[in-house]
């Protein structure tokens, strides 16, 4: 009884301001505007949904990131009730745990109320998908809670909407939040806002507040805001605003996200190309049940593609496309495809570009190397590899790089010979080796022969990589070299490949040997061992 006189004397609406993102490509002046956009807007209450700290894996950089921003958060924490939730970046193990215990003065997860509205907060940030273990422990918060009176849960990863997730784990989720019956259940991590509402609750994911969009676009939720939130005792609105207007929920459903994302990432399945072949081959795959008129238009590169425009019918079967090549000199630029079509059940116009990934190999001889940072004449064959491409796929702009590779049977190496940097800057080598158990190996070996190594797990943890390799680096007049052995046995082997990739960052350019750059290793590079 007692509760349900506080919610009657509680004076509705309450009004909520909902802070996004600010993590994946910080922007400190976007952050700002919106802090600043929030206290002249005079919410009750702030909720954030987490990821304030750029850590990259680093506990150090990480804690300079928080007191950097916290003089930013105190203009809202002090000024306003303010529910924290932690993201990803800025708790991935149990140190970070605790700094953030010390940062916000909260446990990761809990149950608070404010101003007649109950908060259940469950720290995603560790998690990969609903497990029955974190199912488990969300029955357990919402069973600490009246659920007569108005409620939301919020997280920082919004599992209900991504769509590689485990449907019936998401269900049983789903099924939880009905019988419990909160208001909206919140989330933010994809950098994207999306709504839907099914059985009375709002889903939604929160876009971002201090993360840079180079190309906004409300459509698709993709653009930086701040989210206004109306609160009754039964019921709830909820808009995005950002410095176009103040955007309705239904901008993006959860339906439409999902198709967005699915068609992004699984429309096109391209064979890599070869510069030794005279063909390229890509298929297109139907993503919805409907027909759909998928256009292209690439950019050839160096690689002479033909055709260049192409208007595709698409409904229930891949379709097969077919251009012919002739590659001139370096790989680099690849190219570039712009994809245009309709999806979803509003025939929302989307656009994207792909980059045509393109198959580097470098063959590793075997020879007697020996670790010494020199590469004498005999350890490595000649040609050296020595095109590489920018974070955009252009020809890199990094000083001179080359290298070449080796194996002894029990190790491989790779020989890195660089031009000095102009200016004095940051300067250094990259390895990521696709590993066992599909893990990968991370390594970064500075000019000053200081070595970062981390293991990324198939579970998405950083870890550090403390055995079976060795570096040692040497340098020369305006010229440095890193030679690096690292134990065959740690690496992933198809038919004597292991996948590599090779890059160097050197003050603010950058070059990698294949692009595009990332953990997966489809993606990588081949360096063949010889046995």
């Amino acid at each position: 009884m007692t509760s349900i006189l506080l919610v009657l004397l509680v004076s509705f609406p309450v009004r909520i301001a909902v802070l996004g993102d600010r993590t994946g490509r910080p922007d400190d002046a976007e952050f700002e505007i919106a802090v600043s956009a929030i206290i002249e807007m005079v919410p009750d209450i702030v909720l954030s949904v987490g990821d304030f700290v750029e850590g990259d894996g680093d506990v150090e950089t990480a804690v300079e990131d928080w007191e950097n921003i916290l003089p930013e958060l105190q203009r809202l924490t002090t000024t306003f009730p303010f529910v924290f939730t932690p993201g990803n970046n800025d708790i991935w193990n149990e140190e970070t745990a605790e700094y953030w215990r010390q940062y916000t003065g909260t446990e990761p997860s809990r149950i608070e109320e404010i101003l007649g509205i109950t908060f259940v907060v469950w720290d995603s940030s560790m998690e990969y998908g609903f497990t029955e273990e974190n199912l488990e422990a969300i029955k357990d918060l919402v069973d600490g809670i009246d659920t007569d009176n108005p409620w939301i849960f919020v997280t920082h990863k919004p599992f209900w909407f991504m769509a590689w997730q485990d449907s019936t784990a998401v269900s049983e989720f789903r099924g939880i939040m009905e019988e419990a019956a909160p208001l909206a259940v919140v989330g933010g991590h994809i950098h994207l806002f999306a709504a839907e509402r099914l059985n009375g609750i709002l889903y939604l994911s929160a876009g971002p507040s201090g993360s840079a969009v180079p190309e906004p676009d409300p459509e698709t939720g993709n653009f930086t805001q701040l989210g206004w939130m109306t609160v009754w005792p039964d019921s709830v609105v909820f808009a995005a605003v950002d410095a176009r207007g103040v955007h309705p929920e239904t901008i993006n459903t959860g339906e439409e996200m999902n198709l967005a994302y699915l068609y992004e990432e699984q429309l096109i399945e391209a064979r890599p190309l070869e510069q030794e072949l005279e063909s390229a081959v890509m298929t297109l795959v139907p993503q919805e049940n409907q027909p759909r008129t998928v256009i292209l238009e690439i950019n050839p590169g160096t690689w002479n593609l033909n055709p260049e425009t192409l208007d595709i019918e698409l409904f229930d079967q891949p379709v097969e496309l077919v251009f012919t090549q002739s590659p001139e000199g370096s790989p680099y630029p690849s190219p570039e495809i712009s994809v245009s079509l309709e999806y979803g059940g509003r025939d929302k116009q989307l656009q994207f570009d792909y980059s045509w990934q393109v198959l580097r190999t470098a063959n590793a001889f075997y020879s007697e190397a020996v670790l010494d940072g020199e590469g004498a004449e005999g350890e490595y064959r000649a040609p050296f590899h020595t095109d590489f491409a920018d974070y955009s796929g252009q020809p890199t702009q990094i000083p001179a790089t080359q290298f070449a590779a080796a194996n002894d049977g029990e190790r491989l190496f790779i020989f890195m010979k660089m031009a000095d940097c102009e200016e004095e800057s940051e300067d250094y080598g990259g390895f990521i080796f696709n590993s066992q158990e599909g893990s990968v190996l991370w390594l970064k070996v500075f000019r000053d022969g200081s070595s970062e190594a981390l293991i990324f797990t198939a579970e998405g943890e950083l870890i550090d990589w403390e055995n079976g390799f060795d570096t040692v680096i040497s340098v020369e007049d305006r010229r440095w070299s890193i030679e690096l052995a690292v134990d065959i046995a740690l690496l992933e082997q198809e038919d004597d490949f292991a996948s590599v990739h090779v890059y160097r960052s050197a003050g603010e350019d950058f070059g990698t040997w294949v692009y595009p750059i990332d953990f997966y290793p489809s993606s990588m590079g081949r360096i063949w061992l010889q046995r």
